[in-house]
């Protein structure tokens, strides 16, 4: 089975509950390649050193050092310039691997995850 690699933007509400799922199906179907977080107080910073996960307080340089190696970037900022940054991101990089989930598809995600709590689902900007 080929592991699937994600950048995680965002360790807030919605991140952190997706950083806890995604680390609980184990590194051989997912694999935390980098968190981004510019709150380095923030406890999921700490779990992710711990957990031996690159973390980077600016995703344009997770984007830049990570490369091709991300299969999946989950963005759960809900920031509309950080989505289209990172689109650009990827476009100035060349990175024709790396695919930007949209809010909607983490829905998604998390409802095909089983889970018993709901998602926080306050973001104004759900789509692409």
């Amino acid at each position: 089975m080929k592991s699937v690699s994600v950048l995680l933007v965002g360790l807030g509400r919605v991140g952190s509950k997706f950083y806890d799922k995604l680390h609980t199906l184990g590194r051989e179907r997912v694999r935390i390649v980098g968190v981004c977080e510019r709150d380095p107080k923030n406890p999921h910073v700490a779990q992710a050193q711990k957990d031996g996960i690159a973390v980077y307080p600016d995703y344009r340089e997770a984007v830049r050092n990570l490369g091709s190696a991300v299969d999946i970037i989950l963005d759960t900022t809900n920031v509309s310039a950080v989505k289209q940054d990172l689109r650009a991101l990827l476009q100035e990089t060349a990175n024709h691997h790396t695919v930007l989930l949209p809010l909607v598809a983490s829905y998604l995600m998390w409802y095909l995850s089983d889970q018993k709590e709901e998602m926080v689902q306050d973001h104004a900007d759900t789509g692409y």
